[in-house]
């Protein structure tokens, strides 16, 4: 019976170290696994991380483009808005108040020169009146705060030559500059 005994111990050792066997080599299968498994996610990762960067400069060159877009767009309202300016300046200018069959049109007024010479290049080659208009920007805020001037000139004079006051010759963006600058225009008619 004791050697039943040991042999039946001797079994079960031998059982449980091949369990035991059979486990860490388990154990290293995970763990080799579980390694792949980590290493996959890493790489994963690393191609999102490159993936969200390279998204991520696109968005940041798409709000650039906005930027610019919307700079410019600033610029050309701004611009309309003078000329807008100048055509009520010049209707308010005229002595019928700019009356007739046809529409009457406002150029740019060049230094030196007459209105009535520069009408006359164009299809309205008379001259009704020379205005300089200059604006503030941003919205009054009391009723008795300048928020522009003006100048009525005659269409035979050369009227105020500082290039500054000349729109053509001025840069794109001048027209942002918060220091008042006149621009001149001469209001022409087609008779």
């Amino acid at each position: 019976m004791k050697l039943f005994q040991i042999a039946l111990f001797f079994a079960c050792v031998s059982v449980t170290f091949a369990g035991k066997k059979l486990f860490m080599n388990k154990m290293k299968g995970d763990i080799v696994e579980l390694e792949e498994k980590f290493a996959s996610v890493l790489n994963d990762t690393t191609g999102s991380i490159e993936e969200l960067e390279s998204a991520i400069e696109g968005i940041v060159a798409s709000l650039s483009e906005m930027q610019t877009a919307q700079a410019q767009k600033d610029i050309d309202l701004a611009w309309q808005a003078l000329h807008m300016a100048g055509a009520a300046a010049c209707r308010g200018s005229a002595a019928n108040g700019g009356k007739g069959e046809w529409s009457n049109s406002v150029i740019p007024k060049e230094n030196g020169k007459k209105c009535d010479d520069q009408c006359q290049l164009t299809d309205r080659p008379y001259c009704r009146a020379e205005v300089a208009v200059s604006g503030y920007p941003g919205r009054a805020t009391d009723y008795t705060q300048s928020v522009g001037y003006f100048y009525n000139y005659e269409c035979d004079g050369g009227w105020n030559v500082d290039v500054n006051h000349n729109e053509v010759a001025a840069e794109d963006g001048d027209i942002l500059t918060a220091d008042s600058t006149y621009y001149r225009f001469c209001c022409c008619a087609r008779s």
